[in-house]
């Protein structure tokens, strides 16, 4: 399907001229994430990444360090878990 698509709009003195682009729009994708599950995906990498430094920091005897980053372990996951259960889930998430 051919759609007219406006590409941009610009003045020339005393005329406006409109440009159109003809084209076909991509096919929308099947694997396509929602913004909250791009975040949730980003929170969880973020998770990962600090948990290998709270054990990087325990290997060190760095307690206060390790405290911290099992702290963002724990806040990153928790994020991530609400991202995904949307408003209808985040207060049975919250009550647990």
């Amino acid at each position: 399907m051919v759609e007219l698509l406006y590409e941009h709009m610009f003045d020339h003195g005393d005329t406006t001229q409109l440009t159109l682009f003809r084209g076909q729009r991509p096919a929308p994708s099947g694997s396509r994430r929602g913004r909250n599950a791009r975040m949730a995906l980003r929170l969880d990498q973020m998770a990962d990444i600090a948990e290998a430094e709270a054990e990087r920091l325990r290997g060190l005897g760095d307690e206060l360090g390790e405290r911290r980053a099992r702290e963002q372990v724990r806040d990153a996951r928790r994020s991530a878990a609400i991202l995904r259960a949307g408003p209808t889930g985040v207060a049975r998430l919250m009550a647990s």
